[in-house]
């Protein structure tokens, strides 16, 4: 989204735009309303009219908005209304809207089937990390652009050791082609090994790593966690690897669905469960840290 922004932006400068995530659009459009007492010592929420016309202005006047997040409104039913508004308000004037979520429309359930309609009209894009002979293909155009010589066994050694995303691609390259300007020699494989270490690294924590570590916690096998069974001793562990996974391994939705025989959005869902139950339960923020801490042993 940020990189979009920036394009726009630069080839662009005429143009206006804006870029929030939904969660800071919600908090803005609360502070909109205001709680007056009332003769009966209660207090009632009044809009701030005002306000929220300022509000509004900083959103429908613009030619570009980037919404980062959508799926935060999801259950928050006035401010759906509100942002359809604003929605209409920039597609009738042939304004540019680019949204971004960690899950499909159709897969946020409570989302006003309004918003839904509207955001399917548009292109939809599924983005999943680079395969291989794009990895490839990046890591060798930014050898060009930085004008750094190497073989292809190099850019094929990074291709295939750094896999979740382009920005994490170009840190171990600049890695490599800093370590060879610095010690004065050619950027070779041997040294690319030598540096960024991965087979050292693939020792250490892997995906299959953390499902044995939690099946061996809550007295399980890995294939009870890899299997379809629901017994709430069997789901609870599953969820917990796949957070961790996600926590530790920064894994793709994708790529930890493909490991557990399960699709992307079950994986979202047990993320998203596992991180709001942290939020109070005690007991398992004690099993995740007792889990992590047999990781790092």
């Amino acid at each position: 989204m940020q990189a979009i922004g920036h394009y726009i932006i630069f080839n662009k400068p005429d143009l206006k735009v804006r870029y929030v995530r939904m969660e800071e659009y919600f908090n803005e459009w609360m502070k909109c309303f205001q709680l007056n007492d009332l003769p009966n010592g209660k207090k009632k929420q009044f809009r701030n009219n005002s306000l929220m016309r300022k509000f509004h202005q900083k959103f429908q006047n613009v030619d570009v908005l980037l919404m980062d997040d959508i799926q935060f409104i999801e259950s928050k039913m006035k401010t759906m209304e509100d942002f359809f508004s604003t929605f209409e308000a920039l597609y009738t004037n042939n304004k540019q809207i680019v949204i971004a979520s960690d899950r499909l429309p159709k897969d946020i359930p409570t989302l006003d089937n309004r918003l839904r309609t509207r955001f399917e009209m548009g292109l939809v894009v599924d983005i999943v990390p680079p395969d291989y002979e794009t990895r490839f293909e990046i890591v060798k155009a930014y050898a060009q652009e930085l004008e750094v010589e190497a073989d292809d066994d190099v850019f094929e050694y990074v291709a295939e050791n750094f896999v979740n995303n382009v920005r994490e691609l170009k840190g171990a390259f600049n890695k490599i082609s800093a370590y060879a300007e610095f010690s004065g020699t050619g950027l070779t494989l041997d040294l690319a090994k030598r540096v960024l270490n991965c087979e050292a690294k693939k020792k250490e924590i892997t995906v299959s790593t953390i499902a044995q570590k939690v099946a061996d916690y809550f007295d399980l096998t890995v294939k009870d966690l890899k299997s379809t069974a629901r017994q709430q001793k069997i789901a609870h562990a599953r969820h917990v690897a796949v957070y961790l996974a996600r926590e530790v391994l920064q894994m793709s939705y994708e790529a930890i669905g493909e490991f557990f025989s399960k699709k992307h959005t079950t994986i979202m869902y047990s993320c998203d469960l596992v991180a709001d139950k942290l939020k109070t339960d005690e007991d398992l923020k004690i099993s995740i840290e007792e889990i992590k801490a047999s990781l790092r042993n």
